[in-house]
């Protein structure tokens, strides 16, 4: 399935669905945590220009817009920009599909990419990145997270016991691991500058329900597994990669 059409018509209900997953509330919030800590040290004026590529109903685009004077959000679901432009009418939305459409948006000194790259297939992924490439000025940053990971320690525990519903569907039938993504971006012209692993002690489904029950415990955990070597292993990682060149017209 072309991943383009997965969040069509789900816009309505999409952020309740989120909400009612303890463990997807968990990692929304550790991916604002971590974004709100890394954007002003890059940009301590403000972003510029800040562009957030499928940026759904806004979740993220609301993190970080106040971060910005320019804010433009795209994404490809109609359904799921309606509810972005209710969060923030200042900002502007772009319903289409960068990846095969020219959009005059000019270029930006930051993109966001958050819930895609683990989603989307692989070709998606690439045109995705060369996209990106292209939008960003250089030396600005893209700021991406893979919330799937196929080496997350519950998904390996999961399928060592052969029993996949104790992975909580987090990460299963995905193949985009943290190295393999670290090569993709830096194939598209992109070096890491830092990484945030996420939740890599929540190793078991019943874990990952209680996700959000203990504050204090869950602080102390992930500044412990907060150093770059555990993104092997942690189910969601936010990725923060620094332009370091244009692409090649040809190779796009």
């Amino acid at each position: 399935m072309d991943y383009r059409e997965s969040h069509q018509d789900r816009g309505d209900g999409y952020d309740a669905m989120l909400a009612a997953d303890p463990f997807d509330t968990y990692m929304d919030r550790w991916e604002a945590r971590h974004t709100r800590e890394l954007v002003p040290r890059l940009f301590p004026a403000k972003i510029p220009r800040y562009l957030d590529f499928a940026c759904g109903t806004g979740r993220l685009t609301s993190v970080i817009a106040p971060l910005a004077t320019e804010t433009v959000g795209v994404d490809i679901s109609a359904s799921m920009l309606k509810v972005a432009v209710q969060k923030l009418p200042s900002a502007r939305f772009v319903c289409g599909d960068l990846t095969t459409e020219r959009v005059p948006l000019g270029s930006f000194d930051l993109v966001s990419a958050f819930r895609f790259f683990g989603n989307a297939q692989a070709d998606l992924r690439t045109a995705a990145l060369r996209t990106l490439n292209q939008l960003l000025r250089p030396g600005g940053y893209l700021l991406a997270n893979n919330h799937c990971n196929p080496l997350a320690v519950a998904q390996l525990l999961a399928r060592s016991r052969a029993r996949p519903e104790d992975a909580s569907g987090h990460g299963a039938g995905n193949t985009l691991t943290h190295r393999a993504f670290a090569a993709m971006l830096g194939t598209a012209g992109f070096s890491i500058a830092e990484v945030r692993p996420i939740a890599v002690w929540q190793y078991r489904a019943r874990l990952m329900a209680r996700a959000g029950s203990d504050p204090a415990r869950e602080e102390r955990l992930e500044r412990l597994f907060g150093a770059r070597v555990w993104a092997t292993w942690a189910p969601d990682t936010v990725i923060l990669a620094r332009k370091d060149r244009d692409l090649d017209r040809a190779s796009t």
